[in-house]
């Protein structure tokens, strides 16, 4: 028993401690390879996410070449205007038709009802799908977009308090796995 203490703790302060460095390392490295915490700063994902929550994204290189994100997955997006991460929920996939009927959102005519919104569009950012420019506007009604191929509409589940819009799927930075 002591020739395995002393293999896995060292017979030394030096040792112990390179022994759990190495062992730190060992095990840290495949999960942060596919995991990265991430901290929510803001109010647009509010009630899914509360300002000053940490979460957890799985990296996009771990969901693999092919992966694009189904409706209602929640991924990180880099923004260029604000020059940095967001955190939304996707709506709009590509090929369907996003339009805002009186504060809702509609998909190819249909009303999208999902758990996780709160409250109607009164007065947000756009974002351009061909530029990715942001513009301001004052809206209840916005008129059927087509999602580009290659695309996904975007939003907060805090509706009232939310940039949204069209974002290319190359620019996903990973998808939140942990709420």
């Amino acid at each position: 028993m002591a020739k395995i203490k002393r293999l896995l703790f060292g017979s030394t302060w030096t040792g112990r401690i390179l022994r759990l460095i190495t062992l730190f390392t060992v095990l840290a490295y495949p999960f942060s390879y596919h995991y990265k915490f991430v901290y929510i700063d803001g109010i647009s994902m509010k009630p899914t996410y509360n300002d000053g929550q940490w979460s957890l994204e799985q990296r996009r290189r771990s969901l693999g070449n092919n992966w694009t994100p189904d409706r209602f997955d929640v991924v990180t997006v880099w923004s260029d205007k604000d020059e940095c991460k967001l955190c939304k929920r996707v709506i709009g996939l590509p090929g369907e038709k996003v339009e805002v009927k009186e504060g809702r959102i509609f998909i190819n005519g249909s009303d999208v009802y999902d758990s996780f919104g709160k409250g109607k569009m009164i007065y947000r950012q756009l974002m351009d799908p061909d530029t990715n420019e942001p513009w301001w506007t004052e809206y209840e009604n916005i008129d059927p977009v087509l999602v580009q191929p290659g695309h996904m509409w975007i939003i907060g589940d805090n509706r009232g308090d939310s940039v949204f819009g069209h974002f290319p799927i190359n620019e996903i930075h990973g998808k939140i796995v942990l709420y």
